[in-house]
């Protein structure tokens, strides 16, 4: 269950860069290319966060 609240709680804060990332575009370029970059980050945040959330709860390795 952490691992999915951790990956819920990443994907907010990484579609929020994306849309940040997408306006800032949008307003410096075209529109067009706004969304294109939008759409890309859109979906590779949901493959990254991923990685990220397995990587933060993954279980601590004890040597003894």
């Amino acid at each position: 269950m952490s691992l999915l609240a951790t990956y819920i709680a990443c994907l907010l804060v990484g579609q929020s860069i994306s849309a940040s990332i997408g306006l800032a575009i949008d307003r410096l370029y075209s529109p067009y290319i706004g969304l294109m970059v939008f759409i890309a980050l859109y979906f590779l945040m949901f493959w990254l966060m991923w990685q990220v959330a397995v990587r933060l709860t993954e279980p601590k390795k004890t040597i003894t």
